[in-house]
């Protein structure tokens, strides 16, 4: 470990809660659409599915580019490839400001798509070298949480700015942050590579034997479903919210801002579900998942019980997200320990996958039978996220995992 950027635990905290604003940055330039998408939809004259389309655009780039950016710069050195991502960033978010059709405006979201996944992983791969080994575990679940948590305060706050001020208001708040963070994290960050991969020289080859593996492949099949089943119904929502539960904007935001609360306490019960039960909890998970989104359907149109309902999956949302995070660093620290980075980038990865799949597969259902069949239509794909869950814990089981709580959590009884 890096021990020389760690003077003070002073400076260890702003560095680390720079991190969590990072990686809030992030999912605030990705989620802040799904807020405003009518207001985007009605600015640019434009269909509300096409859209709609570009959450799954975004997460689709997202997902492309994260393990190619990861592979292709592994070698390079990180703190450079950190501050040029942080860049390109910026830059697309600024040129979003100036979109004035859609073309533009697709474009635009592309450049920080093309980053936000690497981002993200090189900011986990920085919380080792930043604090004490005692806290690395706890940080690292605060800066996931960040990326999750911009639902909380971004998404509301895109929709309460886009309606006095227009769309474009968001997005200059999105351009804003991610500036401010830029600028004071680069100063921050240690430079070089982690001390953790010093020893293991990373090549393509050695990295892409990580994706060989049956507990690799099973988690990222687990997330890409369990993504896409909440995904369905969640890049629809603030349409849901006027047209089938009736609620005005003041009420619509609301709801964004409870949401995004429970997917904060989504985070929480994440780490306590990892500690407590790993692997064997999520199947069960899932289930209910697929109960709750079918659900949504007959509770909709009821208002509180709806919105209740609304609630209750944004709860399960990101249950998964310690367990799978704590699974694909043990099994790259035990078995491809020159595969870190690209481990850290699997799981963004194959969380836009996710998303890009729910979000198209949305639009077509919202095409084809309406906003309330998107609630069923994603617990399809929960029931899915349920048999990979079930699948993967038997395979960890198997095959076990040296280091970490993944393998005494993925344990059956």
């Amino acid at each position: 470990m890096n021990t020389g950027n760690r003077t003070s635990p002073r400076r260890a905290a702003f560095a680390a809660a720079l991190l969590v604003a990072l990686a809030f940055a992030l999912g605030f330039a990705e989620f802040v659409l799904i807020g405003i998408t009518p207001a985007v939809a009605e600015g640019l004259g434009e269909p509300l599915t096409l859209v709609g389309d570009l959450v799954g655009y975004y997460a689709l780039a997202c997902a492309v580019a994260t393990p190619v950016v990861a592979l292709a710069t592994a070698r390079a050195d990180r703190f450079k490839v950190m501050a040029a991502l942080l860049a390109v960033f910026g830059v697309g978010n600024l040129l979003t400001l100036f979109a004035g059709d859609y073309a533009l405006l697709l474009v635009s979201r592309m450049l920080p798509a093309a980053t936000s996944g690497t981002l993200l992983a090189l900011a986990l791969t920085y919380v080792p070298d930043i604090v004490a080994k005692e806290h690395v575990a706890a940080v690292l679940g605060l800066v996931l949480a960040g990326f999750s948590v911009s639902s909380v305060v971004g998404v509301p706050i895109g929709t309460a700015l886009a309606g006095p001020f227009g769309w474009k208001a968001a997005y200059a708040c999105v351009f804003a942050l991610g500036l401010a963070v830029s600028v004071a994290l680069l100063p921050t960050l240690p430079r070089g590579s982690s001390a953790r991969v010093a020893s293991a020289t990373p090549t393509l080859r050695t990295q892409l034997r990580l994706l060989g593996d049956a507990r690799v492949l099973g988690t990222i099949a687990m997330i890409l479903a369990g993504a896409a089943s909440t995904y369905v119904f969640y890049t629809y929502l603030a349409p849901v919210l006027a047209d089938v539960v009736g609620l005005d904007a003041p009420g619509a935001s609301l709801v964004l801002l409870l949401f995004g609360a429970a997917c904060v306490g989504s985070n929480l019960l994440s780490g306590w579900v990892a500690g407590r039960f790993g692997l064997r909890a999520l199947p069960v998970v899932f289930a209910v998942h697929a109960a709750l989104l079918a659900l949504l359907a007959a509770s909709l149109p009821a208002g509180a019980v709806g919105i209740a309902n609304i609630l209750a999956v944004g709860l399960l949302m990101y249950v998964m997200n310690s367990t799978v995070q704590m699974l694909f660093q043990d099994v790259a620290r035990a078995d491809y320990p020159s595969a870190l980075t690209f481990s850290a980038s699997l799981h963004p990865m194959a969380f836009n996958a996710g998303i890009a799949l729910g979000s198209f597969a949305g639009g077509l259902v919202v095409n084809a039978g309406g906003l309330l069949a998107t609630g069923p239509v994603g617990a399809l794909f929960a029931l899915a996220a349920a048999a990979s869950a079930l699948g993967l814990a038997r395979t960890v089981q198997r095959r076990g995992v040296t280091e970490g709580c993944a393998s005494e959590a993925a344990k059956l009884p």
